[in-house]
């Protein structure tokens, strides 16, 4: 009798519930089928992106002409509106996410609440009577638990009570993952947005040099090259001026106050690194070192970085200074850069920024965004050029040509990176 009201009261309760499940589902296949566009539309905009990038890359070994560097710079402008339709498509799968996440969350609650009152119904020592009729019971309980409690069979409901305990813990770390899923989600869509925020203002800043460089160049190639010769002349006179500086900073470097040379003291400024110009007497500053270096090699390491690309800080530490060398000197120095102070006396410059993205006296995580890449300063092309200086060195110096410079003694990151995978 009792195996044949539990199959029926079974049979009702699916019945009943079935309606209701699947009405519950529509919400979260339509939410899964917005993520699946919107992950089919960043796929197509990588695509883009890329495309636009190797243009770029080609782009930069031409020689400089107006009409080279208008057409470089109107590829950047689409390359980073391509980039805001990425980070917008990025922004709104993240946010159908976190709704997906939220109904799943619901509902374990939901779950777990029912598991609650099915441990209720299990403790308590309920009382059948073996003379009830099947109808008279099912009208009688109105839970499943009354339905099958019967106070001769202690061992069924112990059984019953530990299954649904273990059921019950299950479903609490099942939630407690599925917070830990939004919360990860949140952040990216925090960082997502902020990404787009700094996007958006970085293609202003490449569309308003643009304009600039066609005003200052009057659109006339003779114009443009007479601009150049004059940036290359006043460029030669700044490099002088900081190696100079450089060479007398270097010489108060105390080996003694540096942390011991190891690799991963320090992280990569930048995701899936790629180095373009190592430290030193590199082959392009054996090439090019008695003019750009003047035989003293390159002070620092060149990351492949695209305009916009998340430049990200190599240790916690507090943002010293930041400044724009282009206000004073247009191509000449660092442009756009940024220095972040560490706790183990080492001191980290990122320059050739586009933009800058924290404040002066900010204290920053590794791996935290603190610029993001560009051109600006003396380039061929945009990258990413990180220095490490000995911090008890490091001193804004007022320089002839380029106004208020960052310089110190600049030692070899490569000594306290990561070994490349």
């Amino acid at each position: 009798m009792r195996n044949s009201a539990r199959i029926l009261f079974l049979c009702i309760l699916v019945l009943f519930s079935t309606p209701l499940l699947l009405f519950a589902a529509d919400p979260i296949m339509d939410l899964r089928n917005k993520i699946k566009e919107r992950e089919d539309e960043i796929a197509r905009l990588e695509k883009e992106i890329s495309a636009y990038q190797g243009s770029l890359e080609q782009q930069s070994t031409h020689s400089q002409t107006l009409g080279g560097e208008i057409k470089k710079l109107e590829t950047q402008i689409k390359k980073l509106t391509a980039d805001i339709r990425w980070t917008e498509a990025q922004i709104q799968k993240t946010g159908f996410r976190i709704e997906e996440l939220n109904g799943e969350i619901d509902g374990k609650k939901n779950d777990i609440e029912e598991g609650k009152a099915v441990l209720a119904e299990l403790i308590k020592s309920p009382n059948e009577s073996d003379d009830s009729s099947l109808i008279e019971i099912l009208f009688a309980r109105g839970t499943l638990s009354d339905f099958l409690g019967d106070r001769e069979n202690t061992f069924r409901v112990n059984r019953d009570l530990e299954r649904e305990i273990r059921n019950q813990q299950v479903r609490k770390k099942n939630l407690e993952e599925e917070r830990n899923k939004k919360e990860q989600q949140e952040l990216e869509y925090t960082s997502f947005k902020r990404d787009l925020s700094g996007r958006k203002s970085i293609q202003e800043s490449v569309n308003t040099e643009k304009n600039e460089l066609l005003k200052e160049s009057q659109n006339k190639e003779s114009q443009f090259q007479k601009l150049l010769r004059e940036r290359e002349e006043k460029r030669k006179l700044i490099q002088d001026e900081l190696i100079a500086i450089e060479e007398e900073l270097r010489a108060r470097i105390d080996p003694s106050l540096l942390p011991q040379k190891r690799k991963g003291i320090l992280g990569w400024p930048v995701a899936g690194p790629f180095i373009t110009q190592g430290f030193g007497f590199t082959q392009f500053a054996q090439t090019y070192g008695s003019d750009i270096y003047k035989g003293k090699g390159h002070n620092g390491v060149d990351f492949r970085a695209s305009v916009g690309a998340r430049v990200l800080a190599v240790e916690d530490g507090k943002v010293k200074d930041f400044g724009n060398t282009d206000t004073i000197c247009k191509g000449g120095s660092y442009g756009k850069w940024v220095i972040v102070e560490h706790p183990n006396n080492l001191s980290s410059l990122y320059a050739h920024l586009s933009s800058v993205a924290v404040t002066r006296g900010q204290n920053v995580r590794r791996g935290d965004l603190v610029a993001y890449s560009g051109a600006t300063g003396y380039v061929t092309g945009p990258h990413l050029h990180l220095t490490i200086y000995a911090s008890d060195t490091y001193e804004l110096r007022k320089t002839n040509h380029c106004g208020v410079v960052p310089a110190g003694g600049f030692i070899d990151p490569m000594d306290y990176l990561p070994d490349m995978i």
